[in-house]
């Protein structure tokens, strides 16, 4: 990880993001500004077992599945979702 209350990390000698989504969420959601400064994201999804299942994600592929977030707090405009 590269720091405290962060969920960016090094893997594999890229930097990726990790992203989690509990079982009834169906979705993750990245800021663009971290898509532009990462290799991956690392999806995981809690399955109804409680183990996770995990997905890598290229920001490319990310950026043409991503919707714009529906939120109109803090990160309106700021933050694409991509469902499972």
């Amino acid at each position: 990880m590269n720091g405290p209350g962060s969920n960016m990390a090094t893997w594999e000698g890229r930097s990726v993001v990790i992203k989690c989504a509990r079982f009834a969420t169906p979705s993750i959601g990245v800021t663009y500004k971290m898509l532009d400064s990462i290799e991956a994201i690392i999806a995981a999804f809690e399955r109804n077992d409680g183990h996770f299942e995990l997905f890598e994600i290229s920001p490319e592929t990310f950026r043409e599945y991503m919707r714009d977030t529906r939120s109109t707090g803090a990160s309106a405009g700021r933050v694409g979702i991509v469902a499972k």
